[in-house]
């Protein structure tokens, strides 16, 4: 049956023929000369035909025999660019992931990790969509995106996620609104000018939800899904805003805004996000792990908290 066969039932096939003996094939192969010529009857009654022709000075192929050589000789050739393949896919991977990432944190990740795929792996494509999160998440769970970077919320349940990075959220102003002060109540933001973005967006659900827990009016005075304009209105006076940190680092770092601690502390919290039973294919896991690397290592100068961070130790093979 031709079931009975495999690859090397052809490759031993070829060394008889190369060296024209099953005995000088067999030692070269290091297996036993019974066991080779069993192959060969293997082969003889997979296809139904005399593949050997046996003389003096040992073996030749017959008719049947060479064509059964020609087709044996492309196979292993097959065998052998796909093995060479694999093998040059490990060590520079091919591939393509579309990942999402918040707004808040799209400068802080994205450019390094950009760098250090095309750096560690030229022939690797990483598409990155920028949005405010619960865009984020209907593309994620529509199929759009292969994983994205998550606030964690039990609003996004329906995604299979790991722990990232954490973050205390603080106060963002104009320099002169908040000189002198080293903190700001969520009492007094309720009687100020709060700049937010609208609902669905998890950040505004994570404010609304302290004040109301603690009876406090959640009326921004502004709205706006749009994270550069948030902090230009607040840099212009127009209100405060309340955010991650490393979100407004550069704005901080030139001093277009000042910051002040929220309280009491709101920590949030994001995930690494994937659809659940979508088996993750290699490229996504080689974005996941660099993810999870890179936040690490910038979790001192950024202020994160990664300490939920579980890195994998996988590599690119």
């Amino acid at each position: 049956m031709i079931s009975n066969l495999n690859l090397t039932h052809l490759t031993n096939f070829i060394q008889i023929v190369e060296w024209r003996s099953i005995s000088k094939a067999a030692a070269f192969l290091h297996i036993a000369q019974p066991a080779l010529s069993r192959q060969v009857r293997t082969l003889e009654d997979a296809f139904g035909a005399k593949l050997l022709r046996r003389h003096a000075r040992g073996v030749e192929p017959t008719e049947d025999g060479k064509l059964i050589l020609e087709h044996a000789r492309r196979i292993q050739r097959e065998w052998i660019s796909a093995r060479e393949s694999v093998q040059m896919n490990k060590e520079n991977p091919t591939g393509s992931v579309f990942l999402g990432v918040p707004a808040a944190y799209a400068v802080t990740l994205v450019p390094p990790l950009l760098q250090r795929m095309r750096a560690a792996y030229p022939n690797f494509r990483v598409h990155v969509i920028e949005a405010f999160s619960g865009t984020i998440y209907e593309w994620l769970i529509s199929g759009r995106l292969d994983m994205a970077v998550l606030y964690h919320s039990k609003e996004y349940d329906a995604a299979q996620t790991t722990p990232f990075i954490e973050e205390d959220l603080m106060v963002f102003g104009s320099v002169a609104s908040l000189t002198g002060k080293t903190e700001m109540h969520l009492s007094e933001l309720s009687d100020r000018q709060l700049i937010a973005p609208w609902r669905p967006h998890m950040l505004r659900l994570t404010l609304e939800s302290a004040f109301i827990s603690r009876g406090l009016s959640f009326e921004p005075s502004i709205e706006i899904d749009s994270l550069p304009v948030m902090k230009e209105l607040a840099h212009r006076g127009a209100g405060y805003v309340v955010l991650p940190p490393s979100s407004v680092e550069r704005e901080l770092k030139t001093g277009r805004l000042a910051k002040v601690n929220l309280c009491p502390n709101i920590r949030l919290s994001t995930v690494l996000g994937k659809l659940p039973g979508r088996q993750p294919t290699r490229a996504v896991r080689l974005v996941s792990d660099e993810l999870m690397k890179l936040a690490t290592e910038l979790a001192p100068q950024t202020g994160w908290d990664a300490s939920k961070i579980k890195m994998t130790g996988r590599r690119a093979g």
